[in-house]
């Protein structure tokens, strides 16, 4: 009986670090979104919380994982919204340390809130990026936190395609984590 009652204890503590990383990877973008750089108040206590967290959870060899995802897939989002930046698609008042905060919350959500994404077939996934990747910045285009000087119908294409080749190689890239040790 108290081994049942330790796998249920087990199960809600992971699906409450689920519903945390979920719902702070929410937080960081709709604070970003709102209040651009000074949504890095929250935004970087809340990925500190999720590495003092993340122990209690999994083993401590989730702490290398999730980090090394965070600096491959969160370098690789900034490098490309970098080139998008450059290129004329995107416009930012100031420039958007809270994207770079929201690209390293976004990369350790694929090991939890995002997981189950995985699974899906690649096709689906460039589907999934095609078109949550591209609503993303729509919706931060209609907030004001970026401005889309192509137009909303040409910025979407752009933005639908290259989520549509990112999403399945941020998947890739979390998966290909070797552990250290």
């Amino acid at each position: 009986m108290s081994s049942m009652a330790g796998t249920i204890l087990n199960i809600s503590k992971h699906q409450g670090f689920i519903f945390y990383n979920a719902l702070s990877f929410q937080c960081v973008w709709w604070t970003g979104v709102l209040f651009g750089n000074s949504a890095l108040l929250l935004s970087i206590p809340l990925l500190v919380l999720h590495f003092i967290l993340l122990p209690r959870v999994e083993t401590a060899a989730a702490i290398p994982r999730d980090l090394s995802t965070m600096l491959k897939i969160g370098l690789l989002g900034m490098a490309v919204d970098s080139l998008l930046t450059l290129a004329g698609v995107f416009e930012f008042s100031a420039f958007p340390t809270w994207l770079a905060c929201l690209w390293l919350h976004f990369a350790v959500s694929l090991h939890h809130s995002l997981k189950l994404i995985r699974a899906f077939a690649m096709v689906l996934q460039a589907i999934l990026g095609a078109v949550f990747g591209s609503l993303s910045y729509l919706a931060g285009a209609a907030f004001d936190a970026v401005s889309l000087p192509y137009g909303e119908g040409v910025s979407a294409m752009i933005l639908a395609i290259i989520w549509a080749l990112l999403l399945p190689i941020f998947i890739t890239l979390s998966r290909s984590h070797r552990s250290m040790g």
